[in-house]
């Protein structure tokens, strides 16, 4: 799941933007489990966008879904796997590396004026 350097994080699972606010919504979440009305109306999603996407992250491992009644009531609980956990901490990691090569190519000594390899004079 690595990427070569300078290039987005390579998890195609991850890196879609509904799918990525779902596995950064349990991880910072404080309980274990989350009910799937907590995602759907924290994360203001619709119930078929959320389930498709459920779905897709419970296929490739990274979540866990649990279905069961409570009192006569279907009751959807999500939680993030340890796997799930480990391709969240792996995009963050590749992320912050490609921003830092970001920020170190915005620095005036790295900065070429003319397209020949010298510095800008500060």
């Amino acid at each position: 799941m690595s990427s070569e350097k300078g290039r987005f994080p390579s998890d195609n699972i991850m890196g879609e933007e509904t799918r990525l606010r779902i596995v950064t919504y349990l991880a910072s979440s404080r309980q274990n489990r989350v009910s799937f009305s907590e995602l759907k109306e924290e994360l203001e999603l619709t119930s078929g966008n959320l389930s498709v996407q459920l779905r897709r992250l419970e296929e490739a491992g990274y979540l866990a879904i649990n279905k069961k009644f409570k009192g006569r009531k279907p009751l959807t609980q999500v939680s993030l796997t340890p796997s799930g956990m480990a391709a969240l901490n792996q995009y963050i990691e590749e992320l912050e590396k490609l921003l830092n090569r970001v920020k170190e190519a915005a620095e005036p000594d790295h900065r070429q004026e003319d397209g020949k390899g010298e510095g800008r004079e500060p």
